[in-house]
């Protein structure tokens, strides 16, 4: 598939290009200026076209996955997203589920919950072999295959707990959509965020309990205290804010919830058939930026359309300095039609943002932006931000 040439004019504002110091180069635009503590870095091109519901994580060994599809097909770069490999399909059947890094073997799992199986990588994603899992039901009995499955398509990436009494768990986040998947709005109430996990690298998966109801595809990350950060796209807030669960467990049970006082959801597509317009929501990336990279800080960084109550535009990232408590710094990333995204970072603090994009539509192409707090967090004092 060729890599598209994109055009500064259709990425940014004129003010985000003249700050961020942009320049092409070749099929790539390339932004780098003096920033606190190193040069910023911002770098963006198209990988797919055509297709939907964008997953990006980062392997072990440092190469970058990024699937579109939903997780049917996949980009892999081997040198922190500079170039990537040609579209390969996971398997015939194709794929259906978001990924995990399972860190204690270095193997990448994409999980099927609603269908019983995984797609296993032991070689960062050049090859993949399928597996049949076992499926728990929570305690209302939801989260199996032959019954009201959980599904991880469009929630973001798994991650593997390095903290606490669960040290080594593998945890996804995941939906409920009762009955049967339907999506109409008659049955949001019904439709729950939860999470599956697993204690034996991925064999087995227990479906945890209910997030909040009118809740789906979720983000969630963990932090250095073992508690586990949850935010939700909801479908029936008119207040268009982000749901927000906490867990003390490992994943299993989630409390404490609340709304996000800065984090907003879109309304599109508006059709509703009863009451006022809720905002529909859009599904969103999150990611914890490694602690090698920042000095064992509790750094979060959330994307996501910026237009509150409003359409599919503006995709903007924003950094959370205390574990999601509070979002001091935003940016835009591009200004035109965008929807589903995925984040991803490395070890070394690069960021992955894997988003659908278009130029005079929806979901004309899925993208790729590489950079740093540098460039996120320009004009401000980062070394402050971080605590330094």
């Amino acid at each position: 598939m060729r890599v598209q040439t994109i055009s500064s004019a259709l990425l940014f504002s004129l003010t985000l290009a003249v700050a961020a110091g942009c320049a092409s180069t070749g099929s790539r635009l390339v932004c780098s200026a003096p920033a606190a503590q190193e040069t910023a870095l911002f770098e963006m091109q198209d990988l797919f076209e055509n297709v939907r519901i964008p997953n990006i994580t980062v392997a072990t060994d440092g190469t970058v996955l990024a699937f579109a599809k939903t997780g049917h097909l996949l980009r892999r770069s081997t040198d922190g997203g500079k170039t990537w490999t040609e579209v390969q399909a996971i398997a015939p059947e194709g794929g259906g589920g978001s990924v995990i890094v399972d860190e204690n073997t270095g193997d990448i799992l994409q999980v099927v919950p609603d269908k019983g199986f995984l797609y296993r990588s032991v070689d960062s994603g050049k090859t993949w072999a399928r597996e049949d899992i076992v499926m728990k039901p929570n305690a209302a009995g939801h989260g199996t295959p032959d019954g009201v499955p959980a599904l991880t398509a469009c929630s973001e990436s798994g991650l593997t707990l390095r903290y606490g009494d669960h040290k080594g768990r593998l945890l996804m986040p995941a939906r409920v959509m009762a009955p049967k998947g339907n999506n109409g709005q008659e049955w949001w109430p019904y439709h729950y965020n939860t999470a599956i996990y697993s204690d034996d690298g991925g064999k087995t998966w227990q479906t945890s309990g209910p997030v909040q109801s009118g809740t789906g595809e979720g983000t969630l990350a963990e932090l250095s205290s073992g508690t586990i950060y949850y935010n939700s796209r909801s479908h029936m807030s008119i207040d268009h804010r982000r749901r927000i669960a906490w867990s003390h467990d490992g994943g299993a049970m989630f409390v404490d919830w609340h709304v996000t006082e800065e984090l907003r959801e879109v309304g599109q597509p508006f059709y509703f058939k009863y009451g006022t317009k809720p905002s529909y929501g859009c599904n969103a990336g999150l990611v914890r930026v490694p602690s090698e990279a920042v000095g064992g800080k509790d750094v979060l960084l959330f994307s996501t359309p910026d237009d509150p109550g409003g359409y599919r535009v503006r995709m903007t990232v924003w950094a959370s300095f205390d574990g999601g408590l509070t979002w001091p710094v935003k940016r835009l990333v591009y200004e035109g039609p965008s929807a589903y995204s995925s984040l991803a970072a490395g070890a070394d603090g690069t960021i992955y943002l894997l988003f659908e994009r278009g130029e005079k539509k929806l979901y004309e192409r899925v993208a790729v932006a590489r950079f740093n707090l540098a460039w996120l967090c320009e004009g401000q004092d980062l070394a402050q931000l971080l605590g330094e």
